[in-house]
């Protein structure tokens, strides 16, 4: 009887630890899986900022964004490496962050784009345009005022046709893309207004 009593109690004890044993288990479990839970959205949100830092670069650099989107295999190979339950999950979490981690670094040092050709092409009509309208107040005001209108439109066709041709050229040289209507209208605005008012003060 002490025997079968001594055995009983044995097995008592091994099945009281295999019950803690299981129960730490799917303790552990739960709170991986509510840390991978609280660490999932700011991973997405990072990422998200990610994909959109790098579309910006791609359009300031006029190309096409990169596919960011996984692939199957990708996607089949993410779902191999968190089968191994909710701890598993958590350390790929982790692996991912830290994979974010160097991606922001290298986004933060990434160079400047340059500027896109319709930034280029405003600073070169818009400083042609306003040397041409320096050129065209200057003579304008050497001539008698009885001529001034006159003058005043003359010089402003001319000096338009020139500033916008010269832009022409330099813009097709500098960026490859020469917007000629925004150029045209940069190089001839201001001297059709300065023209106007020529007109309007000597006419």
């Amino acid at each position: 009887m002490t025997g079968a009593w001594q055995e009983y109690l044995e097995a008592a004890e091994r099945l009281d630890t295999v019950r803690r044993e299981a129960a730490a288990a799917v303790a552990a479990e739960q709170a991986a899986l509510r840390t991978a839970r609280e660490e999932l959205p700011p991973i997405r949100a990072r990422l998200a900022l990610q994909q959109q830092r790098v579309a910006e670069m791609a359009a300031q650099a006029g190309r096409p964004a990169p596919p960011l989107t996984p692939a199957g295999a990708d996607t089949a190979s993410a779902d191999r490496a968190v089968a191994g339950g909710p701890a598993v999950v958590l350390a790929a979490l982790r692996q991912a962050r830290s994979t974010v981690d160097v991606a922001d670094a290298a986004l933060a040092q990434a160079p400047t784009a340059p500027p896109s050709a319709v930034t280029r092409n405003l600073t070169v009509y818009g400083g042609l345009a306003a040397a041409a309208l320096v050129a065209q107040i200057a003579f304008v005001l050497l001539v008698s005022e009885r001529t001034r209108p006159l003058y005043a439109g003359c010089t402003g066709f001319l000096l338009a046709l020139l500033s916008f041709g010269v832009g022409w050229i330099a813009t097709g040289v500098i960026s490859r893309t020469r917007t000629a209507a925004l150029g045209l209208a940069i190089c001839a605005l201001p001297l059709i207004v300065s023209t106007a008012v020529f007109t309007i003060l000597w006419l």
